[in-house]
């Protein structure tokens, strides 16, 4: 796919990413969890002095076909770390390389800003995951024994009154 332009978004690319991430909601059969809006992407990512993440899209003939969204974390243990969020390829245009190259962006400002480690969690169903084996990408639930844990929601206001 020569015609693909990898690049940082821009905030109008945010009605375009939205309607991927609800694509994925949907291939990650959560689609009733998918509560984003482009409004909040753009709130969140573009109308702060300090975005709370960064997103590179894959855009073929002025339309955003892929896209990858990452923010800066921290280890307690390694210290700066990268964590990818989101990587998601519309289903017509996968398998051709396009989620490779937004991968390769989001592990080079990783390695530009010196984060100690790229972070990722993906689903075990998901074919996503012998691509990110053939790349390097260890699974830690196999191999450390981690679990990846998560309160939200009714239960994390329950948890705070």
């Amino acid at each position: 796919m020569d015609n693909v332009i990898i690049r940082e978004a821009k905030k109008e690319d945010m009605y375009q990413v939205c309607q991927l991430i609800k694509d994925l909601a949907i291939f990650e059969k959560s689609e009733d969890q998918c509560k984003m809006t482009p409004e909040l992407l753009m709130k969140d990512g573009f109308d702060t002095e300090n975005p709370i993440f960064k997103t590179f899209v894959a855009e073929l003939h002025n339309r955003i076909i892929g896209y990858a969204i990452y923010f800066i974390s921290y280890s307690t243990w390694l210290g700066k770390s990268t964590f990818l969020e989101d990587l998601y390829v519309d289903s017509q245009y996968r398998n051709q390389g396009i989620g490779k190259k937004l991968f390769l962006c989001v592990a080079k400002i990783a390695q530009q800003c010196q984060s100690k480690r790229l972070d990722l969690h993906c689903l075990s169903w998901n074919s996503a995951l012998e691509f990110y084996k053939k790349v390097g990408v260890r699974n830690i639930t196999e191999i450390e024994n981690w679990n990846y844990l998560r309160i939200h929601g009714d239960e994390l206001d329950r948890l705070v009154e």
